[in-house]
């Protein structure tokens, strides 16, 4: 039983390591740079706030939002999309001219 539990704690590791390497946190975003749903993050220079694409709830729908990045409980501060969600992960924030 113990062996058991050292092999799921130990593939749970395993699964975050690989997940934090598929995603990353930015703290600036070029002209022509992209964030995708899912892919990155940006994030203010101090880490106070975090920009990304997230669902409320339970709900299915995606939006693009800024949040409180040290409070545990998720305080969304401002969303981009709010009349017009998006219905997967296919969110992309471009900036251009």
């Amino acid at each position: 039983m113990e062996a058991q539990s050292l092999n799921i704690l130990l593939l749970l590791y395993i699964f975050m390591v690989v997940l934090s390497s598929a995603c990353s946190a930015l703290d600036t975003i070029s002209e022509n740079e992209k964030i995708r749903d899912g892919k990155a993050t940006l994030v203010s220079e101090g880490e106070m706030f975090e920009l990304s694409f997230f669902s409320p709830g339970k709900s299915k729908n995606r939006y693009l939002g800024i949040w409180y990045k040290k409070i545990s409980y998720r305080t969304v501060v401002w969303v981009a999309n709010r009349e017009t969600p998006i219905a997967d992960t296919s969110g992309m924030l471009e900036l251009s001219r």
